[in-house]
């Protein structure tokens, strides 16, 4: 079954993950609800140039990213730097924050924040649990007051003292000299903006016959034991095959409501509004991008569009004002053209150009961009992302996806990772995977009409094998007489001969080792092959008289078996690690009996998974021990329980000791299901008729089996209803030992102990002692309550 990887979200981060895995040769497709892919890094046509969200500056200090970015967009990127400044009471200031700067302060002020910067404590930076207090103790009073109170409130909607201090320090930076936006590392731009990245990569996503489906939104997920089943989107059913993957790249709130999972985790959203300026040179010389603190003034952040691309327009520019919003919020309501007119009129107030050069304006909204880092956010972050994660075949990545605030290297970096993790061989082999399906197996199987587990009867099955000695007749009267002596079901041997043993190979007997025998392996299965005409007279034999199935030990039996409709399969024990035969009858989704027989349970684990990972849900264990016949010593009952507890599916025995005690005693320990070998005649020849129990001792077997689960009972200790008689008889109760006067007190000396239990049980003697009696007692009179005044049972436990 072929894989295939279905990416919810066509952000930069599924873009580059399509990428990096059709590179690898697999089959992906994104689904985007938007009309085009790449998210906040797009840019879109507007009054004759291209047009970036914001500003997109593509930037690392990481050699491998540099290098990837090199090789992938060579001749795509502008090399520069970017600087940016705080406008804060109609004054523009430097921005990161820098010693040089503080030096150019006025005296009074420099020397206040030097003194507070000199008397900051880091020890108080690990207490900080607000925005607020992690400032404080990084920067002193007057820094925050002066940058770090106004502007952080203004866009995330809340004080400080709300804001967790998990957001300042990557936020906050003072360095020693004035300095670009990313100082040390290489940055650059697209040649026309941030989308000329993103095209280039749908590009070389459709070149690589990648698929993406824009306009279709998901609307729910359909889960099934904590796997994926189905993607219902607005314009079709996607039904995900057991090898697929599913990766969400979109907003926690998203996913979240696609699979009605309530969280309070939530986002700020940006409105864009974009002021076409008729001249250039907007902002000062050598500034890029402004941040404002004012609260009057409805943006935050403003950047000159001809600072983000190659080649700058000659006569004008865009100006990109940047408004966070949440959901419900005076921003989200007031309609495109209110925005654009308040924003036109405060931008010329801040005095950048005049109103008249303002000559057109354009809204953008986009719901979701900064995660909220409120005060708890951790504990509603870790209680929604451990429900998500649980589905097994989906993974998340991504800005939004992660509730992350996240740069263009690291998106990139973690998308190209994703890619490796699940399509490289190390990590496969070393089983580095979360699509793969959990061992979460049914702990009831249903084989036929019967049900196997814990509290059902146990499934008994008489082995035919090779007891049939190749002869139809001789299988016939086996089940026959399987039959008549009550067995559940029977099972035989499907097998080619030529694909089970080497013709001429020195091997051992069918299984283990040749009792005698003066003939190869090959020669021995030859003799009692069956062919598929046999096999299916059989099945036909013993239709609507008992169950019948058979262990195939070959693919092309497992076809053959299908042909015949068989209701399930056993795999045999020297096939547990024959994992493409466990998985062909896997993909039957019938029930599989597996036996364990010279295997640890390491490799158990390793078959379970192959059948867990064709979403089989329906296996039983055997355990086994592979020789023939089997000293007793050697069967290790106690492993039945240690599968149980392992695994937890029901668990049987296959018994090839002499005799039926193992089986008696494997039932007794809770075994579900006893294979036995089952034979005509232990004279026979054949390599396990020696081995097998003939049909007087597998009848008497069933009928010791039903006894031992009759013993079994619930596990309550109490007396049970046919003790009840022999309790009273001879239960040692309270009696007198000599005659007593009316008025007498009863004395330890008078009370002993004895048959029928007509009296009260020793543990009353002390509220017994000391009452006096209502009336004569004659000796060896039972004591019993009414004997005295004012006692009430009832009250007496």
């Amino acid at each position: 079954m072929v894989k295939k990887y279905y990416i919810l979200g066509g952000g930069i981060t599924g873009l580059v993950l399509e990428y990096e895995l059709l590179k690898k040769g697999q089959i992906v497709e994104i689904i985007e609800r938007d009309m085009s892919v790449g998210g906040l890094a797009k840019s879109f046509e507007w009054r004759g140039r291209m047009i970036d969200l914001g500003p997109h500056i593509y930037h690392t200090p990481n050699d491998d990213i540099l290098s990837y970015w090199g090789k992938e967009f060579r001749g795509l990127f502008c090399e520069r730097e970017h600087w940016s400044k705080n406008l804060r009471l109609g004054k523009l200031y430097d921005y990161p924050i820098s010693n040089e700067f503080i030096e150019g302060l006025p005296k009074e002020i420099k020397e206040k924040i030097l003194n507070e910067l000199d008397h900051c404590n880091s020890a108080e930076l690990t207490k900080a649990t607000t925005y607020y207090e992690y400032i404080r103790a990084l920067a002193g009073e007057t820094l925050q007051d002066m940058f770090f109170m106004k502007y952080p409130e203004k866009v995330w909607g809340l004080s400080t003292k709300e804001l967790d201090a998990n957001w300042a320090p990557k936020r906050i930076e003072i360095r020693k000299q004035r300095s670009p936006f990313y100082w040390g590392q290489w940055s650059a731009v697209g040649n026309k903006g941030s989308g000329t990245i993103i095209d280039s990569l749908k590009e070389k996503v459709f070149k690589l016959g990648g698929s993406i489906s824009l306009l279709e939104e998901v609307k729910n997920i359909v889960l099934d034991d904590d796997r994926i089943k189905k993607i219902e989107t607005s314009k079709r059913d996607i039904f995900i095959n057991n090898n697929d993957v599913v990766i969400n790249t979109t907003s926690y709130t998203q996913i979240a409501k696609i699979l009605k999972i309530d969280t309070t985790l939530k986002y700020r959203g940006i409105r864009f509004v974009f002021l076409a300026i008729n001249k250039i040179d907007v902002f000062p010389e050598g500034v890029d991008f402004i941040y404002i603190d004012d609260p009057s003034i409805y943006f935050n952040r403003i950047s000159d569009q001809n600072s983000f691309v190659k080649d700058p327009v000659r006569n004008s520019t865009v100006i990109c004002c940047e408004i966070t919003f949440s959901k419900g919020d005076f921003i989200d309501q007031i309609d495109d053209e209110t925005l654009a007119k308040s924003v036109t009129e405060q931008f010329a107030i801040l005095g950048f150009c005049k109103k008249e050069d303002i000559v057109d304006s354009k809204v953008v909204k986009v719901m979701e961009v900064y995660p909220m880092f409120f005060l708890g956010y951790q504990n509603a972050l870790s209680i929604t992302k451990s429900k998500i994660d649980k589905i097994s075949n989906m993974y998340t990545i991504g800005s939004l996806a992660e509730y992350a605030y996240t740069d263009m290297q690291v998106l990139f970096g973690k998308a190209i990772d994703l890619a490796e993790i699940l399509t490289n061989k190390t990590f496969k082999m070393n089983q580095i995977n979360k699509t793969i399906p959990r061992l979460n197996f049914n702990k009831k199987v249903i084989i036929s009409n019967s049900i196997i587990g814990e509290g059902e009867k146990t499934y008994i099955v008489a082995e035919i094998g090779l007891n049939h000695n190749g002869v139809l007749s001789v299988a016939k009267k086996l089940i026959d007489e399987a039959i008549s002596v009550g067995a559940d079901a029977v099972k035989l041997q499907s097998y080619k001969s030529e694909n089970r043993v080497a013709e001429n190979g020195k091997t051992s007997r069918y299984v283990e080792r040749i009792l005698g025998m003066e003939e190869t392996d090959f020669e021995m299965f030859k003799k009692n092959e069956l062919s598929y005409q046999q096999v299916k007279e059989l099945f036909e034999y013993a239709k609507g008289k008992i169950t019948i199935f058979s262990a195939p030990f070959d693919t092309e039996s497992v076809d053959e078996l299908e042909q015949l409709g068989i209701d399930f399969y056993k795999i045999a024990s020297f096939d547990l690690v024959n994992l493409p035969l466990i998985k062909k009858v896997a993909l039957t989704g019938k029930p599989i009996i597996l036996s364990t027989g010279m295997s640890s349970l390491a490799e158990v684990e390793e078959a379970l998974r192959v059948i867990a990972n064709c979403d089989n849900k329906n296996v039983i264990l055997l355990h086994c021990t592979s020789s023939y016949p089997a000293p007793p010593e050697n069967m290790n009952i106690r492993a039945i329980d240690t599968m149980r507890m392992a695994f937890q599916v029901p668990v049987g025995l296959s018994d090839h000791v002499i005799g039926d005690h193992i089986s008696l005693a494997a039932v007794a320990r809770g075994a579900n299901i006893i294979e036995k070998h089952f034979t005509l005649d232990k004279r026979m020849e054949g390599p396990d008729h020696v081995l097998s129990v003939e049909p007087r001792e597998f009848k008497d077997l069933i009928t010791r089996v039903r006894s031992v689960e009759q013993s079994l009972g619930t596990g309550i200790k109490q007396a049970s209803p046919d003790e009840i008689s022999t309790m009273i008889r001879f239960r040692k109760t309270m009696y007198i030992n000599k005659t007593l006067q009316k008025g007498s007190s009863i004395t330890e000396n008078d009370i002993v102990y004895k048959g029928p239990a007509y009296g009260l049980y020793s543990k009353f003697e002390d509220f017994v002692v000391g009452q006096k009696v209502n009336r004569d007692v004659e000796a060896d009179t039972p004591l019993t309550w009414d004997l005295f005044n004012n006692m009430d049972a009832n009250n007496v436990r």
